[in-house]
């Protein structure tokens, strides 16, 4: 759900420590969904010096309401998608189909943003299992309101 109030920010998504794997994320095979799940992708896998050398996914899509998303893939150490410069309301559609269509659990969020790692705050927060996009866009935003401290 979109909100011309909200702020830009990088939100990170991620598997559970535990299981820092439990996405089975595969570089190529994210791809390939994201072009069969969206109407304008490019995508390629690079490997320089952005990650320390190790190999990550470079994405942009565009949603079916015109919604563009930029952002990063990376197995190492942990199944993990950067989005970049994107508001609670436009990374929404995208953490839905991640948790609804690409993951094989929907319990398998964790989540933060730049927001809160640059206040120090190293929580992990957990995206409800079973919301729609709205509810999911309400959940980044309060996230954003309580780590500014508002």
């Amino acid at each position: 759900m979109l909100n011309d109030d909200d702020e830009q920010t990088t939100f990170l998504l991620y598997a559970p420590e535990r299981t820092p794997h439990a996405w089975g994320l595969d570089l190529a095979h994210l791809g390939d969904a994201l072009r069969g799940s969206f109407h304008d992708v490019s995508y390629e896998i690079r490997q320089d010096d952005v990650h320390g050398g190790a190999p990550y996914l470079w994405f942009w899509a565009v949603d079916g309401h015109g919604t563009g998303f930029d952002g990063t893939a990376l197995v190492q150490g942990r199944d993990c998608i950067m989005l970049s410069s994107t508001t609670a309301g436009e990374a929404a559609g995208f953490v839905t189909w991640l948790r609804d269509s690409y993951l094989p659990a929907p319990d398998l969020i964790r989540y933060t943003s730049e927001d809160a790692i640059v206040e120090g705050i190293e929580s992990d927060w957990k995206l409800p299992a079973a919301s729609g996009e709205d509810d999911v866009a309400e959940e980044l935003r309060h996230h954003l309101h309580v780590v500014s401290g508002a």
